[in-house]
């Protein structure tokens, strides 16, 4: 019993196979788990965008913290995270 028995040829009778493209995957479906180099360089396009905006959030939130000497905005320890991490999302990603 080695041979299908229905087979899927959608060539000959002109119908869709239901594993085509499922109806209950998403947009966000689509995007996660496409291999698609298509898709894939918009995966990486979107996240360095994204990584861009957090490090330059964190630069905001240290010149902020320095613009005025009674400026309170970020505790010390708080501080060394931004910059920390901003110096790593701004050379790594």
């Amino acid at each position: 019993m080695t041979q299908l028995q229905h087979p899927q040829n959608t060539e000959a009778t002109g119908e869709v196979s239901a594993h085509a493209h499922p109806e209950a995957w998403k947009w966000y479906h689509y995007f996660t788990f496409n291999v698609d180099h298509k898709v894939i360089g918009i995966q990486y396009l979107v996240t360095s965008f994204l990584f861009y905006l957090i490090g330059g959030l964190m630069a905001v939130a240290m010149r902020a913290e320095l613009a005025t000497p009674d400026a309170d905005l970020l505790n010390p320890d708080l501080y060394n995270a931004f910059l920390t991490n901003h110096g790593t999302i701004m050379i790594l990603m």
